[in-house]
């Protein structure tokens, strides 16, 4: 393939709807945020999903992690920058960052995979992704949080019915909006008390429209809580480690 530059900056101004009752940027924004850049990049190297579309494949993220050093305030302006990694046979990762006067306020590492609309198997990124012309920072070596996908005798959190607005172009519901879902089980006082800083979240099976959810916890050694979503057959479709 051909070399693409493999970045994409905007400014962005935290508007009062992508805020909490505290006027601080919410969780489900910032990552609204890095999909919409992640797009805006995506479709300016030929891979964003009207390209996917024409070539009958659509994306999913499998892994998100999401680390928060400062909330950014109501109408302050951002720089957000997203840029591509290498990728292997069948993923690729995306990593995100912003940032206010130089400072780093949220940094986001991301794990795609193309799939193929007619049989849903992965396709070969080889056959579509671009070579990057230089990369920001090379990829983060930590690994993702490993959670086990059994959520048996956890304490249940709440169901979640999907609606026609959760569901994006790929006809599934989007990825932001399990996490938004899932802070929704959440009163605003015990949001406040947990002071999120990393979100460490997998997205294991996709749901779809009139699907009812059912979010569990559990404690665990290494986070705040982990949070499972179980599907209508008690599948785990999505693990979440808060810390």
């Amino acid at each position: 393939m051909s070399k693409v530059k493999c970045s994409r900056g905007i400014e962005a101004r935290v508007m009062p709807s992508m805020c909490d009752e505290n006027s601080l940027m919410s969780i489900p924004a910032i990552l609204d945020l890095f999909q919409d850049v992640a797009g805006i990049h995506a479709g300016s190297v030929g891979i964003g999903a009207l390209d996917l579309e024409e070539m009958g494949l659509f994306w999913i993220v499998s892994k998100i992690r999401l680390r928060i050093i400062r909330r950014p305030f109501v109408d302050e302006m951002l720089d957000a920058v997203t840029w591509i990694q290498p990728a292997d046979r069948a993923t690729c990762e995306r990593d995100w960052s912003i940032s206010k006067d130089g400072e780093t306020l949220a940094y986001v590492r991301s794990v795609w995979a193309a799939l193929r609309r007619d049989n849903g198997r992965p396709a070969h990124m080889a056959d579509f992704y671009p070579d990057s012309d230089f990369t920001i920072a090379p990829p983060d070596n930590e690994p993702f949080t490993r959670m086990s996908r059994k959520f048996e005798g956890a304490e249940p959190l709440g169901d979640y019915k999907i609606r026609s607005v959760d569901i994006d172009r790929g006809g599934h519901m989007n990825n932001v909006n399990y996490v938004r879902a899932m802070l929704g089980c959440f009163t605003c006082a015990e949001l406040a008390e947990m002071d999120i800083h990393e979100l460490d979240t997998q997205f294991l099976q996709q749901c779809y429209e009139g699907e009812t959810i059912r979010f569990v916890k559990r404690s665990a050694d290494s986070a705040l809580m982990e949070i499972g979503a179980l599907n209508e057959e008690g599948q785990v479709c999505f693990t979440a480690a808060i810390k």
